[in-house]
């Protein structure tokens, strides 16, 4: 079984709602009706030492990529961030001031870099560091992950680094290569390694996009997972190629790595996959923050890649 099946379950089951619920489970945020015109938009995104948080993370980094992965959803609505609530199971390893500290002034500091303050949450003692944010954002336009039919597909910046950094990280954990050796590409590739520690939520791209596009969603699970959310779709690998940054086409030839598969599977991105009938607008609103490349359209019907039936990637989780 796999989470889009558990998903599925879940969605089936809870069946209750009221008219205040305008998006429920099945996009980057539930949606919900204010008065005035507003809309609340709400995420919660849970994180696990084991499977989500590599062992070369400092307390701060963790902190600040707990709040950017939650934060990351509300920027992919347009919406703005208002506060943010951390629950956090504890074991014994991480019961000690200092990781607290560094845990919480990376949330604090985050916080301040996205004007969303982190306001309560619930602690526990478990065997391991678990960590579960929900944040919170309103907007007047909440954007969904659609498209419509001759819409652009595009991404803010470059995708990859996240990749190659967890593919070195995964070759000192398993003895493929020393700490030495690991030491030596970080300092080669420092653009990659700072992606992994420290990765950006795109709220003021969000923001100022809002009027212009259609849909959106963000890259937390990989390109090849999210652009199916947009049904629909043929992307080009010679488009997705310049959106690869020169270190990631250094690293993919150094390793022997196919780019574009790198691309596909790279998770932790956060950045936005959108779709537009209004590239030069967005290029236009976005300039001073984040390059914008196009990489597909919204057809009628079908899922392809450089015309043959696209084959998927991103990470899933798998039971």
């Amino acid at each position: 079984m796999n989470e889009l099946e558990i998903i599925e379950i879940i969605k089936n089951t809870l069946k209750f709602s009221n008219e205040n619920i305008v998006k429920g489970i099945g996009d980057d945020c539930a949606v919900i009706k204010l008065d005035n015109n507003f809309y609340l938009v709400a995420t919660t995104d849970m994180m696990i030492k084991k499977t989500h948080i590599p062992s070369i993370l400092t307390p701060y980094e963790i902190g600040g990529r707990v709040l950017t992965a939650n934060v990351s959803d509300i920027a992919s609505m347009g919406a703005k961030p208002l506060a943010f609530l951390l629950s956090i199971s504890l074991s014994k390893e991480e019961a000690n001031e200092d990781f607290i500290k560094g845990l919480y002034s990376g949330l604090n500091d985050f916080s301040k870099l996205y004007n969303c303050p982190v306001v309560g949450g619930d602690t526990n003692k478990g065997d391991e560091l678990i960590l579960s944010g929900t944040a919170f954002g309103i907007t007047k336009n909440p954007i969904y992950r659609k498209g419509e039919v001759g819409d652009d597909i595009c991404v803010t910046n470059d995708l990859g680094r996240v990749y190659c950094a967890l593919f070195l990280y995964y070759k000192l954990k398993y003895n493929k290569i020393s700490y030495k050796e690991f030491e030596k590409f970080c300092q080669k590739y420092p653009k990659i390694i700072e992606k992994l520690r420290k990765p950006i939520a795109r709220v003021k791209e969000g923001l100022l996009m809002n009027n212009f596009i259609n849909g959106c969603c963000d890259i937390s699970d990989g390109l090849g997972k999210e652009i199916t959310y947009f049904k629909n779709f043929e992307i080009y690998s010679d488009k997705i190629f310049k959106l690869i940054p020169e270190d990631v086409i250094e690293f993919c030839e150094e390793f022997n790595l196919n780019p574009i598969e790198v691309v596909l599977n790279s998770g932790e991105e956060f950045e936005l996959l959108f779709t537009t009938s209004k590239f030069n607008k967005v290029k236009d609103v976005v300039k001073n923050h984040s390059k914008i490349y196009k990489i597909g359209k919204i057809i009628e019907e079908g899922q392809f890649i450089d015309g043959e039936e696209f084959y998927g990637g991103g990470y899933i989780h798998k039971w």
